[in-house]
């Protein structure tokens, strides 16, 4: 069964996305045992998108995967959908890489996985009946053009359903982020990433011709020993910076520390209703983020 076609990639600029290549790459081998919010994150895409649309949708039989990573939303998918064919492309090869070694493992002989960009997909028109991702799309630069892709790709009453993050997350990092830079007239960091608010990815998406659009957004605590924690963290799973425009000044250590001692003073807890902290929290403060999570499903009519 032949999906694939040849394109041409305008979606990013080649250096931001070989950092991003890169970054993921190098997480690939361990991605899975720090992913931990990812595989969240897939399962509630999973159990609160996907099955509800399995009653009352015509039969899945060619999805796509987009920004598979490992491959654990494709698995997912595979056992919601047995009969189906399933593709997933990443921008990184080690990435598809261990995601093949698991359906080998696996034995599965309906899944297929291509090295590919999000935002440029290899793959025919009218090509599937539903397009999913998890936790991809915040590292496209451009949504209308990779949303427009998805539409492209989609069958006429095909479903397109995503997670990705929206503008509250990580308020707190950048909030040290900029009270540091301003107290201590230090600038050593590219900026945050900026993630996209909800009217955004709407406009975005209807831009991209799809219809019947829903949004669920909720917010989501995570807790963290400290702020060396939440980066190292962050760094474990590849997901830094793609856009490194700020100045690499020799302050940069400097800011950090500053930064952590920001985050300490501003947004510290100690409190039994945040269960995410592996330190016991009668004995321990921990320092929390907020992850703003973004569920959308769509139509191509």
């Amino acid at each position: 069964m032949s999906v694939i076609k040849t394109v041409r990639d305008f979606s990013l600029k080649e250096s931001a996305k070989n950092d991003i290549r890169l970054a993921f790459s190098n997480a690939a081998k361990n991605y899975d045992t720090h992913a931990l919010f990812q595989k969240e994150m897939a399962k509630e895409l999973l159990n609160g998108f996907v099955l509800p649309v399995t009653t009352h949708h015509s039969p899945f039989t060619t999805i796509l995967d987009i920004g598979c990573g490992t491959g654990f939303l494709t698995h997912g998918l595979s056992e919601i959908f047995p009969k189906a064919n399933i593709f997933g492309c990443d921008i990184a090869h080690e990435m598809t890489g261990q995601a093949t070694c698991k359906v080998k493992s696996a034995k599965s002989k309906k899944t297929y996985f291509l090295t590919a960009d999000g935002g440029v997909l290899p793959y025919k028109n009218k090509a599937f009946d539903m397009v999913a991702s998890n936790l991809a799309y915040q590292w496209i630069h451009d949504a209308k053009t990779a949303f427009s892709e998805a539409h492209r790709v989609l069958r006429p009453g095909g479903i397109f359903i995503f997670s990705t993050l929206g503008g509250e997350t990580l308020k707190e990092l950048r909030h040290c982020y900029a009270e540091a830079s301003a107290k201590f007239n230090k600038d050593g960091l590219p900026p945050f990433m900026a993630f996209s608010e909800k009217q955004a990815v709407q406009s975005a998406l209807e831009g991209a011709g799809f219809k019947n659009i829903f949004i669920e957004t909720t917010k989501m605590i995570k807790t963290y020993p400290d702020m060396w924690t939440l980066l190292k963290t962050i760094k474990s799973i590849g997901a830094g910076n793609p856009f490194k425009d700020g100045d690499k000044s020799l302050g940069r250590g400097f800011l950090l520390k500053k930064m952590a001692e920001v985050y300490k003073e501003r947004f510290q807890i100690q409190d039994s209703r945040f269960k995410s902290c592996s330190l016991h929290l009668a004995t321990c403060k921990c320092i929390y983020a907020t992850y703003e999570a973004m569920f959308v499903r769509a139509l191509k009519l």
